[in-house]
């Protein structure tokens, strides 16, 4: 290895490690999602989902919400909201098609959004996702991903981590008494 080609390099190298550095969070593991409430993280799910659905196919989705508890930091404990959303039955056009239109309302509520197409799946789909489909989440936890085949469409959505309690969030189920 030629080390006079590199060391011009290692200087810039170092700038951008150093640069990273200092944008880093200062090691708070947990991740922290936007400062909003349970309420207004689930409404923004919600809202997100039901354009997807209108967007794609309106009628005949099974969908499942609940609330997860995420690890507590300094400020008290935490929860995440997750909305899973399956529909298995001809859809009203062509999966490509359907997925810009998908597109278009994730774009006007703020999403970041990348298209993908996945061969390997049965059936092959198109797969909207903020962030890129499989390269995790957000720094906050939150993920957000729709992919539709031929007769399938998929939503999923995981909001970041926000301030609440999830004891005030679930009903409890009173125990059965002996």
């Amino acid at each position: 290895m030629n080390t006079r080609i590199l060391a011009p390099l290692v200087p810039a190298g170092l700038a951008l490690a150093l640069l990273l550095t200092a944008c880093a969070p200062a090691g708070d593991p947990t991740p922290k999602g936007p400062d909003m409430t349970p309420e207004q993280v689930k409404a923004q799910i919600m809202d997100l989902y039901q354009a997807s659905a209108a967007a794609t196919a309106p009628d005949g989705w099974d969908v499942n919400g609940s609330w997860s508890a995420c690890p507590d930091d300094a400020s008290g404990p935490r929860v995440r909201w997750n909305l899973l959303a399956s529909r298995t039955a001809p859809l009203p056009a062509a999966p490509a098609d359907l997925i810009v239109q998908a597109q278009k309302a994730w774009q006007e509520r703020g999403h970041d959004v990348t298209v993908e197409r996945d061969t390997n799946l049965t059936p092959p789909r198109w797969i909207l996702s903020d962030p890129p489909y499989l390269t995790g989440t957000h720094s906050d936890g939150s993920y957000y991903a729709l992919d539709i085949g031929d007769g399938v469409a998929y939503f999923e959505a995981y909001s970041g981590c926000v301030p609440g309690d999830i004891f005030q969030l679930v009903p409890s189920t009173p125990s059965p008494t002996p």
